[in-house]
């Protein structure tokens, strides 16, 4: 690919797949497991928490399916 140019398109090929596969996942998960939007002003630090791991979550099913094929 780098020999012959097409390195950086498949790079941002990859990217904009990750970014939308992204969208899905975390809407998918929020709408399986949603999370009470009053918790960010009683207990923000569990909010975060919680929006953390959905994150990592999501973001090794993408690293699996994308780059790990």
């Amino acid at each position: 690919m780098f020999m012959d140019g097409t390195l950086r398109k498949h790079i941002i090929d990859t990217d904009k797949q990750a970014k939308a596969r992204y969208d899905i996942l975390m809407k998918q998960i929020l709408e399986k497991n949603p999370i009470d939007e009053n918790l960010k002003d009683t207990g923000p630090l569990k909010w975060i928490g919680l929006m953390n791991n959905y994150k990592h979550c999501v973001e090794e099913i993408i690293y699996s399916e994308l780059i790990n094929c």
